[in-house]
Formats: structure tokens, sequence, C-alpha cells
């Protein structure tokens, strides 16, 4: 007879979210990646908490933004087409070097305030 052995399942601290670029499709974890989310006015905003879909791509990586705008990683991860100006725009933040990975922290905006 035998006996049932139990299953080695990971601890709850060693689960770490992951995601895929929509530039490179590299698997990542979240905090290794920005969250670039669409705004109701059609505009791309790079941030964690920012509602409704969210697409991720590798932070400080132009490559990885030219490859999603140029495949239509934009237009699938929204389940939209994506204007060109928007993703345009997204491109002078990621150039200027306002994005940071892990965070929502964007420079140039006031922080938030409790």
């Amino acid at each position: 007879m035998r006996t049932a052995r139990p299953r080695s399942r990971p601890t709850s601290s060693s689960r770490v979210p992951l995601r895929t670029c929509i530039g490179c499709r590299t698997t990542r974890p979240a905090v290794e990646l920005v969250r670039v989310a669409r705004a109701a006015d059609g505009s791309l905003k790079p941030g964690r908490t920012l509602p409704g879909r969210g697409a991720w791509l590798c932070p400080g990586s132009p490559a990885c933004l030219d490859t999603a705008a140029r495949k239509g990683g934009f237009d699938r991860a929204f389940k939209t087409r994506i204007d060109r100006s928007a993703i345009d725009a997204l491109r002078l933040l990621f150039e200027g070097g306002e994005t940071e990975s892990g965070t929502d922290f964007v420079p140039g905006t006031p922080p938030a305030r409790d």
C-alpha cells in the first residue's frame, strides 16, 4: 500500500507576479517592468495604480517600445486601436527617463500627499 506524500507548495512569500513585456515578449517580475494604462482621452500613461487594462514594457528600453508599436502590441494589449500620437508621447516620457519600474513616481509631478 502506498502512502500519500505531501505536496510541496511554494510559500506565499516566494510567489512573485510575473508579467510579459509587449515589446520583447520577455517574462519578468512585475516590479522590473513599467505598466502603461490607456486614459479616457486615449493617451498612454505609465503607472501601476491607474485603472483599467494595462500593458507592460521594459523600463528604459526604446527598442521594446518601438517593437510593440511596430508589431501591434499596444493594439492587442488594449483591445483597441491606439493612435500613433499617443505612442509618440509615451516615447518622449521613456526617452526622458521619466518612468521607473516598481513605482508610480513620474519625475516632474508633485508627490502625492496623504
